[in-house]
């Protein structure tokens, strides 16, 4: 008879602190996330745009050449990051003129440094052009 008042006493004060806890702890939203919407005028603006891919080789002498994975015509080669960025920027700016999208699919050498990777999709995301990297191209 004693061990069960015992037993109902350490029940009672379990739930007196699990009560007390729940009492002072701070339960308020302390960040905002933005989620995916579903505005349907953002759908009908991607809806009407045409998506243009644009394949980046990267060698591992820091050579990058542009060209289009639908028509295979080569843009040009740059030696140098900054080189490389404008010719993004202004070709972005020119496929937007003609309502298409631009989507940089990366195409790394297997001999080239992560780093190159990385400041290749640095400049895509500077600019607000979609990546992708070719698996394929890299051998494993």
């Amino acid at each position: 008879m004693r061990n069960s008042s015992f037993l109902i006493r350490f029940i009672d004060i379990g739930l007196i602190i699990l009560f007390g806890f729940v009492i002072i702890s701070d339960i308020t939203v302390r960040s905002h996330i933005d989620l995916p919407s579903s505005d349907p005028d953002e759908q009908e603006v991607t809806e009407d745009r045409e998506l243009s891919l644009i394949v980046i080789n990267i060698d591992p002498d820091n050579t990058f050449r542009i060209s289009d994975y639908h028509t295979s015509t080569f843009w040009g080669e740059y030696q140098s990051l900054q080189m490389l960025e404008s010719v993004l920027q202004d070709l972005k700016d020119h496929l937007s003129e003609e309502g298409e999208t631009p989507v940089a699919l990366l195409e790394p050498h297997e001999d080239i440094t992560m780093q190159s990777l990385i400041d290749v999709m640095d400049i895509c995301d500077r600019l607000g052009i979609p990546k992708n990297i070719n698996v394929q191209s890299m051998s494993l």
